[in-house]
């Protein structure tokens, strides 16, 4: 994990008399803006149990963030379909029962399954997720550092320049940086979109397979 002081001297230099506590909270908020517009924080989370008679399940995001989408599920050796928020009613399949074929994310770090399942599965759902901070994370994903460092740098000081009463308030200029930031993240919601499949964070990365 990244301590969010490692993003110091992509921010510092451009506001000067900034405070740590200000520049942290907004290097934390601009992460936590990267992973929701582009999924480059992917875990592979420890194969869960199927319970039988359950079908809500938690997610074990690792300590300091929350899932922002499954990506890849699968039951075993075969691959799960994703559902997402208007696919498809989930309270029409109450009443179906056996393996799921799908999975739909209920809440942030919770997940349904299509059908009610019978009996106990050991290790049986594997999920890539992605993830972001979650508001009060002191370190983020290692990704966000060795990728996006200097692109996250950018988006924290146009946000930064437009606090008024500082000395390094500078509101003319903040959209330059904002806008610089904003293409990189663009590009990397791209990049990202098309690695599904591949654990792109050293944050409790598993193989997925």
């Amino acid at each position: 994990m990244a301590n969010l002081s490692d993003f110091f001297s992509y921010v510092l230099p451009y506001v000067t008399g900034c405070s740590y506590p200000l520049a942290e909270q907004h290097i934390r908020d601009i992460c936590i803006d990267l992973c929701t517009h582009a999924p480059v924080a992917q875990v592979a989370i420890d194969p869960l149990d199927v319970i039988s008679g359950e079908r809500q399940y938690d997610i074990d995001t690792p300590s300091g963030t929350v899932a922002t989408a499954i990506l890849e599920a699968a039951y075993y050796a075969r691959p799960l379909r994703v559902f997402k928020t208007g696919d498809m009613h989930m309270a029409s399949l109450q009443e179906r029962t056996g393996e799921p074929w799908g999975i739909q994310q209920a809440a942030a770090n919770v997940f349904t399954l299509d059908a009610t399942p019978t009996h106990d599965a050991a290790q049986a759902i594997k999920l890539l997720v992605a993830t972001k901070p979650t508001r009060t994370a002191d370190t983020v994903a290692d990704v966000l550092l060795d990728d996006y460092a200097f692109e996250i740098g950018q988006g924290v000081v146009g946000r930064l320049m437009r606090i008024t009463g500082h000395e390094f308030a500078n509101p003319a200029a903040a959209g330059l940086y904002t806008r610089d930031y904003e293409i990189a993240r663009t590009t990397a919601r791209i990049r990202a979109e098309r690695s599904f499949g591949r654990t792109t964070t050293q944050v409790r990365a598993r193989a997925f397979g």
